[in-house]
């Protein structure tokens, strides 16, 4: 319990008072604890993620293969020293993900394919977030990638009013929902495990009656849902993770 704290206390330090938006993502918070190359990484994804991809600037995301590349250089070398050996293994087989990701990305870039590039991008943001998630004292996959996709609903298709974009990514956090359980609570929260299931059990009824809006074409109440969430999983960062 009292490692718990502590850990718990140096996330308190390291996060900003508020949470909302993009600050909840994996990386953001990553680099706030002292991991300075996922912070560097961070700020040349962060616009290319939010603007150039959903409004399909190709110009933006071909210049920015190269880009990438040089960036990885600095986390390729990390060496980070974390409590335990599992938590290593984790962030050398996701940090390989991630640099695959990038190669690829790279390579349609210098290629000049820009649907390449753009079919690509997702996936080299979500391999980006679970190699920081990796670096978090509370490594809790089922979690982080639930906030990877719900960051991806509340910052990128609610704002652009993607109707498509909205409607598969609340699909996507219905079926997400589901890992928030009992077995998946890692042990360092297993102390407050009720707590924690109590907060799913929120979670999981807000992310319906976000389907249901959705269903119902009733996009003015999903945002007033979609800002409640966001709010409750700012709450459930800053107590356990």
């Amino acid at each position: 319990m009292k490692k718990l704290f502590i850990i718990a206390a140096v996330l308190l330090m390291a996060v900003s008072a508020s949470f909302a938006g993009e600050s909840s993502c994996p990386a953001d918070r990553a680099s706030k604890i002292g991991f300075d190359p996922f912070g560097d990484f961070h700020h040349l994804l962060a616009p290319v993620w939010h603007d150039a991809w959903p409004d399909k600037d190709y110009e933006t995301l071909l210049a920015a293969g190269p880009k990438f590349e040089k960036l990885f250089e600095a986390i390729a070398e990390m060496s980070p020293k974390l409590h335990s050996e599992k938590k290593v293994e984790t962030f050398n087989k996701n940090r390989t993900e991630f640099a695959e990701a990038v190669k690829k990305f790279a390579e349609a870039c210098k290629a000049g394919d820009k649907e390449k590039a753009h079919e690509l991008m997702p996936d080299l943001h979500d391999t980006f977030e679970m190699t920081a998630s990796s670096l978090l004292p509370v490594h809790y996959p089922e979690f982080d990638g639930f906030i990877i996709s719900f960051n991806l609903l509340n910052e990128n298709h609610i704002p652009s009013n993607n109707i498509d974009g909205i409607n598969g990514t609340v699909e996507t956090l219905a079926a997400k929902v589901n890992g928030l359980n009992e077995k998946s609570i890692p042990t360092e929260l297993q102390d407050n495990k009720a707590e924690i299931l109590k907060d799913f059990a929120e979670i999981n009824k807000i992310v319906l009656l976000m389907k249901e809006c959705c269903d119902k074409k009733d996009m003015k109440k999903l945002k007033e849902h979609t800002t409640k969430l966001s709010l409750f999983l700012d709450d459930f960062v800053k107590k356990y993770i």
